[in-house]
């Protein structure tokens, strides 16, 4: 068994390291050519440049990060001019590279204010990386597995080798941040630490479309019992409306600002959920609207379980799997969320048939293949061609596929947690 251990330790480390190599040397090239050619940008400056500019410009300047004249400079920067956000009839909508977050954001970013962007990029990674691989850890305590060392050094590794956290850290993206919040505030109720879950929780609200499903369900919980569980609702309104209205401190009247931007963002980067690109926007948002009652049903139901509980784990998998089908989190980094299911379905993937353990294992293994298999025969990297991105196709549907993966194990899974499979 030792012996196994170690051999999917080094198979994470081939695979973290063919990954990389992929990305630096065809996915990036690939990018930077395709964006040239298109015209689209003239210096690739990540997610995070957006929400740093404004937190400069909030706390050093005393301007508005909302503001036209901070987001003309922010895309003077992208595209080497300022966006006309008029947007007369035929002209294209280029993605404005607004500051589009709750102006508190700027708490968590303060401590970059006086520094350089390139240095704060570099260690954004670093740092968005750790928090991912925490999140790891976290996960396989809220699930009570507890694998060797060396098991979970793979799944850390695996895990930052996977599309979805590679184009997180690559943009230097906060829902990376938002992702290990969620696990964080999980992991803490399971602990009875209540009162800092609520405290993860409320800052979590930085991309509120990434937190409102998965709050849910912790506020459903906290009413199962509240004379036990308060601390953990109070303590989330508490930390919320400190938040708010620090917001208001810095800068009165920013929620109309930002809801002004939310209309905005949604004309200049439309986003839509993985049901609505399947089916469309109708039944999409109908089928979308089933899963979120189906979701708060479940949890109603279960509003008395124990945290740490197996049902509690299972709860919060389900809720972070279908906030990611039902809400508009199409763009792959989102999927961190789905660390914990990921991680729930390994542990008991002998509780699934044969047949599901090789959709798992096929959704998990595709994009590592792929990457080899573009290293070992590279394709025209001066081309409009999406072969490169070959890794990442079947990730939009991971979502879909694990959410009946979860179901399958529903149906033959226990109270109690199982021995874990593959990885032991």
């Amino acid at each position: 068994m030792h012996a196994k251990v170690r051999l999917w330790l080094v198979l994470s480390l081939c695979v973290g390291t063919g990954t990389w190599f992929y990305v630096h040397r065809i996915l990036e090239p690939w990018t930077n050519y395709s964006d040239t050619e298109k015209g689209e940008v003239i210096a690739q400056m990540g997610d995070l440049y957006s929400p740093w500019v404004g937190t400069r410009e909030l706390l050093l300047h005393r301007r508005n990060p909302y503001g036209p004249g901070v987001s003309h400079e922010i895309q003077t920067v992208f595209y080497g001019h300022a966006v006309d956000q008029t947007y007369p009839p035929g002209t294209f909508v280029a993605n404005e590279q607004r500051f589009a977050y709750p102006v508190y954001v700027v708490l968590l970013l303060a401590p970059t204010a006086y520094a350089d962007f390139k240095d704060v990029r570099d260690r954004a990674r670093f740092t968005l990386g750790l928090l991912t691989a925490i999140s790891v850890w976290l996960c396989l305590d809220i699930l009570h597995w507890r694998p060797p060392l060396e098991t979970i050094a793979a799944l850390i590794l695996f895990t930052l080798s996977s599309p979805q956290i590679v184009q997180g850290l690559r943009f230097q993206q906060l829902a990376l941040v938002v992702g290990f919040l969620l696990v964080a505030g999980g992991w803490c109720v399971c602990r009875s630490h209540l009162v800092t879950a609520g405290a993860l929780l409320a800052f979590s609200t930085i991309k509120p479309q990434m937190s409102v499903l998965p709050l849910c369900a912790f506020m459903v919980w906290a009413a199962g019992d509240l004379i036990r569980r308060w601390r953990l609702a109070a303590s989330f309104a508490a930390i919320t409306a400190a938040l708010f209205v620090g917001g208001e401190l810095l800068l009165p009247g920013w929620l109309g600002y930002f809801l002004t931007g939310i209309t905005a963002y949604r004309r200049y980067a439309p986003t839509s959920s993985l049901l609505r690109m399947i089916l469309g926007d109708t039944l999409g948002e109908i089928l979308g609207a089933l899963i979120v009652a189906g979701l708060l049903a479940f949890a109603w139901q279960n509003r008395k379980t124990e945290a740490g509980s197996r049902t509690f784990a299972s709860i919060l998998a389900a809720f972070f799997t279908g906030a990611i089908l039902a809400f508009p989190l199409f763009t792959p980094f989102n999927q961190v969320m789905l660390i914990l299911p990921a991680l729930l379905l390994l542990r008991d993937a002998g509780a699934l048939s044969r047949f599901s353990r090789g959709v798992l294992i096929a959704s998990l293994g595709w994009p590592w293949i792929m990457s080899a298999a573009l290293l070992l025969f590279p394709p025209d990297l001066h081309s409009l061609s999406q072969l490169p991105l070959l890794p990442s196709f079947m990730v939009p549907f991971v979502p879909l596929m694990f959410s009946l993966l979860l179901m399958a194990r529903r149906t033959k899974a226990t109270d109690f947690p199982l021995p874990a499979a593959g990885l032991k």
